[in-house]
């Protein structure tokens, strides 16, 4: 029997619990005899797999002390059941390697179920196994077909791979499974071809004749047959510039968003997944497409962030035909200074398949996979390089401004030797001498006689200036 029917008869059958993601301490956790440790639990308020696996996502984290990363995703045919296979350092337990597997049903009109299998991940694969064996008992007996089932599910779970230091695992938004479903066909997916990333950051499967065009840190674009594409982790910066007098009082003054996208905070989920393709497609000069939002629905919310499933139509444009897109919308929190990360997950295909296509993208969205210790690294990169380009301006800058404060320090010590020979050449004129008073300090312009008299009747307390120690402010 398949993974999701094991999932939904186990979880089904699982007696009544407190929420297991909310992290209520009521949570039931039981030892496996042969190791390993199960939690199980009731979730009322839970009634998508998205919603419901965030929670038990949110759960392990909260056990382990770390973020766990996603290796494989098993999904139930019926949308109601999910299964992740997934490893965590436990910071908790000396950073110890721990596997596991996290299983939610869910149900429109019952409260969700959930529950997390994991052990030390160099005997998870052995001990899987009789974990589920137990959660079948506890949930109401353990039969024959049951057993097979566990063996099915254990037999999946030997068979993935198990995320290690360097492995492969989810994007940040990982908890989100897939787009919206609008159009109730029952076309099945095109078989997919695993496609690396040429920068190592990741895989994702994609069907004939699409090929990737790029990637960078899990970002990645493809196209396919007939203006078919894909682009995923795309990352539009925006600020919150307010009502419109806000931005008008920011054009008034010659302002700019500094590069972002002009899209206040708290739009409506249609517009701003609109907002974002039509500034992006300004800012590149090309044809901007008409852009028909058919459903947006939320389908999550995860560290602050909300994702939205997006079903649209693409008009016709710059030499590109009409399509129907699929995608993940994800809106970041606002930060203090206005601005704020939207993410956008987009699979397009022309118009004359989207019928036989949606089955497709959802295969791809949930083929997706982030080698997240490449991805990082290159981040970190990204960031030195970055870091490393405003030190390398910053020294040009503290190098230009050192030439010019000589420079001008220069032209002040020249205009300055000019204003005392000037001074000095006006007292000739005049017939005045500065003269000296060493008692007190001070300086005063007086006339030629009276300074001759004063200097030869107390040569040691009055003395003549020369225009080369003329006091500024005083003697000029």
């Amino acid at each position: 029997m398949c993974l999701p029917r094991l999932v939904l008869g186990a979880l089904l059958l699982s007696a009544s619990l407190p929420a297991l993601a909310q992290g209520s301490p009521a949570v039931s956790v039981f030892d496996n005899p042969g190791g390993g440790t199960i939690a199980t639990a009731q979730m009322p308020a839970q009634h998508t797999v998205q919603g419901a696996m965030g929670r038990v996502l949110q759960y392990v984290r909260y056990r382990f002390g770390a973020r766990p990363q996603v290796t494989r995703v098993l999904r139930g045919a019926d949308g109601h059941t999910l299964a992740v296979i997934f490893t965590v350092k436990a910071t908790q337990a000396g950073n110890q390697e721990i596997a596991g597997l996290a299983l939610v049903a869910v149900s429109p009109s019952a409260p969700g179920r959930g529950a997390v299998l994991s052990d030390q991940a160099d005997r998870f694969r052995t001990t899987v196994k009789p974990m589920l064996d137990r959660l079948f008992q506890r949930s109401g007996g353990a039969g024959a077909a049951n057993s097979a089932q566990a063996a099915n599910v254990s037999q999946m779970t030997s068979a993935a791979p198990v995320a290690t230091a360097t492995g492969t695992g989810p994007p940040a938004n990982s908890h989100v499974t897939g787009p919206s479903h609008t159009s109730g066909s029952s076309a099945k997916a095109a078989s997919l071809h695993q496609a690396p990333f040429p920068d190592n950051s990741g895989v994702m499967g994609l069907p004939e004749g699409w090929r990737i065009t790029g990637a960078h840190a899990g970002e990645v674009t493809a196209v396919g047959p007939d203006n078919a594409a894909l682009h995923y982790d795309w990352q539009f910066p925006a600020i919150n510039l307010g009502p419109p007098a806000g931005r008008k009082t920011l054009a008034a003054t010659g302002g700019q968003p500094a590069g972002n996208y002009d899209i206040p905070y708290g739009t409506d989920a249609a517009t701003t997944f609109k907002s974002a393709l039509t500034q992006f497609f300004q800012r590149q000069r090309t044809a901007i497409p008409s852009i028909e939002v058919i459903s947006a629905t939320q389908q999550s919310q995860y560290q602050g962030s909300t994702t939205y499933g997006i079903v649209a139509n693409f008009g016709a444009a710059g030499g590109a035909g009409a399509a129907r897109a699929w995608a993940q919308l994800s809106i970041w929190p606002l930060s203090p200074y206005g601005t704020y990360l939207i993410t956008l997950n987009l699979i397009k295909f022309p118009e004359q398949v989207m019928d036989q296509s949606e089955a497709t993208a959802s295969a791809m969205f949930h083929s997706y996979l982030v080698n997240n210790s490449v991805a990082q690294t290159q981040l970190s990169n990204d960031h030195n390089q970055a870091q490393q380009a405003v030190n390398a301006q910053l020294a040009i800058n503290r190098r230009q401004q050192e030439t010019s404060d000589r420079q001008f320090a220069n032209y002040q010590r020249q205009q300055d030797i000019q204003d005392r020979q000037f001074q000095s050449f006006d007292n000739d004129l005049l017939d005045r001498t500065v003269v000296r008073d060493s008692d007190l300090n001070e300086h005063g312009t007086v006339s030629n006689d009276l300074a001759d008299a004063l200097v030869q009747a107390n040569p040691d307390r009055f003395q003549e200036v020369p225009a080369s120690q003329y006091v500024k402010g005083i003697d000029y």
